[in-house]
C-alpha cells in the first residue's frame, strides 16, 4: 500500500503530512495524518517515526511515497 507524505520546512518547525490518498497530501486536506516536529528532527526521523505510526494502522506492507519528488517527474 502507497502512503504519500509531503514535509514542509520553515525556520521553526517541520509539519509532515501522509494520507492514502496523494490529492489529499497535496491540498492539506482531511482525513490526513498530521504531525509537527521540531526544526532539529532529521528528515530520516521524522520518515521513521511516520512509518512506525502507519504501521500500526496498515501493517508493514506500506510504502512512503514523497509527493513533491512525484510532483517533478
Amino acid at each position: 500500500m502507497e502512503v504519500y507524505y509531503q514535509l514542509i520546512r520553515n525556520s521553526g518547525h517541520t509539519v509532515r503530512y501522509a494520507s492514502t490518498d496523494k490529492q489529499v497530501v497535496l491540498a492539506h486536506g482531511y482525513p490526513i495524518y498530521l504531525q509537527i516536529y521540531g526544526a532539529n528532527r532529521s528528515t530520516d526521523y521524522i520518515l521513521k517515526d511516520t512509518f512506525a505510526f502507519l504501521d500500526t494502522q496498515y501493517g508493514n506492507n506500506i510504502k512512503l511515497v514523497n509527493v513533491d519528488e512525484l510532483e517533478k517527474k
